[in-house]
C-alpha cells in the first residue's frame, strides 16, 4: 500500500490554471466517494485552498496516480495531458514531507500563514465524514497537524497574524499613500473576508462596506468592525461608491464583470478603482482590466508584497525543517511497521507454496511415500525453510526502525517476487 499525492499549486501554476481544478467544499464529499468507490483507491483526502489543489490517496501500488488522473480529467472536464508540466506526484516519503512542509506554512504564499492549518483540519474531518480516510491518511494527516501545532509554538514562523488577506491590505495600502481617505467594498464574509474587514479596519479605512450572499452573514461582520452591510443582489450599485474592493466568495463563477464596472466607472469620472481577487476560483473577469482607471490585482500579484515576509522567515524556516525532520522519523517508523507484518505473512506463504511444490515433484519422482516417510521429508522442508527465512526475518524487523525501512522492505519483497503469484518451479 503506497501514499500517493497528486497537485498543483502557486509554485506549478498560475491562478487560471489552479481555479479550473478547484474543489469547493460542498463538492468535495461526492468526489471522495467517486474516488474510493469509482477509481478502486482505498483512501482519498482532498486539500483545496486559494493556493493548492491536491490529492491524497492510499492505494495498492503506483497506479493510483494514474487513476487520480483519470479522475480529474472526468470529474472537472480538463485535458489532464496538457496540464501535466504544472502537477507534481510525490510517494510515501516525499508526500508525507510535503503535506508537513503545508501544514506548518512553509510551503505557503504568504510564509507562516494562519489559515492553513485549518484547511488542512478540515481536510481530514471531511474524509473521516465520508470515509475515506482510515488507518494510512488519518495518521499522515493527523501528524501534519501536530507538525503544524509544533512549528507554531516551538518557532516563530507565524509571528503575527499572517494570511493572504493581510497581504491584500498591504497591497492596497502601497498603492494609495493614506487609507484613511479611502471607502473600501468587501466582497464576501467568509473566514477569509473576516481576516480582510479586520485588517482594512486596522489600517483605519474611512468606510468599510460588506456584502454577502447571506445577508445576515454579512450584517453581523460588518457590526463586528463598525463597518455597513449591503445586499448581494446590489453589488454593482455600490462599486461607483468604493476606492478599493476586496473579493474572496466561494462562488464557481465571475460575481464582478465588465458589465458592473462600466457604468460604476463613468460614474466615478475618472477616479481610479483598485481591485483585489483573492479567491480561487476567481471573483472578478480578467476582462475588466481592458477598462480605463480599473486597476485589477489577483492572489498571484501579491507575490512581491510577500518576497519580504519570506526573507525575514528564512531562519524560522529552517527551524520548522528540523521539527519536520523529527515528526517525519516517527511517521516512517510507523509507516514501516505496517509493512512488516504483510511482508512476513506473504514470504512465509511464499516459502509454504515452495514446499508444496518441492515435495509434489520429488514424491512423483521416488514413488509413493508411506506416511511416515512423507511427514519426515514435509519436517525436513519445513525446517530448512524456518532456518533460510531467519535471518531475513530478523532484519524486516530491523528495517521498521530504518528512516529508508520502506525502501528496504519494497527491495526483499522484489528479491522474492511476493507481488506475483509463485507459479510452478522446475528444476
Amino acid at each position: 500500500m503506497r501514499i500517493l499525492t497528486l497537485g498543483l499549486n502557486h509554485h506549478t501554476a498560475p491562478v487560471e490554471i489552479r481555479e479550473r481544478l478547484a474543489f469547493p467544499e460542498d463538492d468535495q464529499p461526492s468526489a471522495l466517494a467517486r474516488l474510493v468507490r469509482d477509481y478502486g483507491l482505498s483512501e482519498a483526502a482532498i486539500l483545496s485552498t486559494c493556493n493548492r489543489s491536491e490529492l491524497y490517496l492510499a492505494a495498492d501500488g503506483d497506479g493510483g496516480l494514474d487513476q487520480a488522473r483519470r479522475f480529474l480529467a472526468e470529474t472537472q472536464g480538463i485535458d489532464v495531458q496538457t496540464l501535466e508540466s504544472h502537477f507534481y506526484q510525490l510517494s510515501d516519503s516525499e508526500a508525507a514531507i510535503h503535506l508537513f512542509r503545508v501544514a506548518s506554512g512553509i510551503d505557503s504564499l504568504v510564509i507562516g500563514e494562519s489559515q492553513i492549518l485549518s484547511q488542512v483540519r478540515q481536510s481530514l474531518e471531511t474524509a473521516q465524514q465520508n470515509g475515506s480516510a482510515r488507518l494510512l491518511l488519518n495518521e499522515l494527516f493527523q501528524r501534519s497537524l501536530r507538525v503544524g501545532k509544533r512549528a507554531r509554538a516551538e518557532t516563530d514562523i507565524g509571528r503575527g497574524r499572517l494570511s493572504i488577506s493581510t497581504a491584500a491590505v498591504e497591497l492596497a495600502s502601497q498603492v494609495f499613500e493614506n487609507l484613511e481617505r479611502c471607502r473600501a467594498l468587501l466582497v464576501g464574509a467568509g473566514e477569509m473576508g473576516e481576516l480582510t474587514a479586520q485588517y482594512l479596519v486596522g489600517a483605519g479605512v474611512e468606510r468599510l462596506l460588506v456584502s454577502n450572499r447571506t445577508l445576515a452573514r454579512a450584517q453581523e461582520l460588518a457590526r463586528r468592525f463598525g463597518g455597513e452591510a449591503a445586499p448581494f443582489e446590489t453589488l454593482s450599485e455600490h462599486l461607483a461608491g468604493s476606492d478599493i474592493v476586496i473579493s474572496s466568495t466561494a462562488a464557481t463563477d465571475y460575481v464582478i464583470g465588465p458589465d458592473d464596472l462600466r457604468p460604476a466607472m463613468r460614474e466615478r469620472r475618472g477616479r481610479p478603482l483598485f481591485l483585489i481577487d483573492i479567491a480561487v476560483p476567481r471573483d472578478i473577469d480578467p476582462a475588466v482590466r481592458d477598462i480605463d482607471n480599473i486597476f485589477l490585482f489577483d492572489i498571484d500579484d501579491l507575490e512581491q508584497v510577500i518576497a519580504a515576509n519570506r526573507q525575514e522567515r528564512e531562519g524560522e524556516i529552517r527551524r520548522v525543517q528540523d521539527i519536520i525532520d523529527d515528526e517525519l522519523k516517527q511517521f516512517l517508523h510507523w509507516f514501516n511497521a505496517l509493512g512488516t507484518g504483510t511482508l512476513i505473512r506473504d514470504l512465509r506463504q511464499r516459502a509454504a507454496n515452495l514446499q508444496e511444490q518441492e515435495l509434489a515433484r520429488w514424491t512423483a519422482k521416488l514413488g509413493t511415500l508411506s506416511a511416515d516417510d512423507q511427514k519426515l521429508v514435509e519436517g525436513i522442508l519445513r525446517g530448512y525453510a524456518n532456518k533460510l527465512l531467519h535471518e531475513p526475518m530478523v532484519q524486516i524487523r530491523e528495517f521498521a526502525n530504518d528512516d529508508d525501512g520502506y525502501l528496504r522492505l519494497d527491495t526483499v519483497r522484489r528479491l522474492f517476487n511476493l507481488d506475483d503469484a509463485p507459479g510452478e518451479e522446475e528444476s
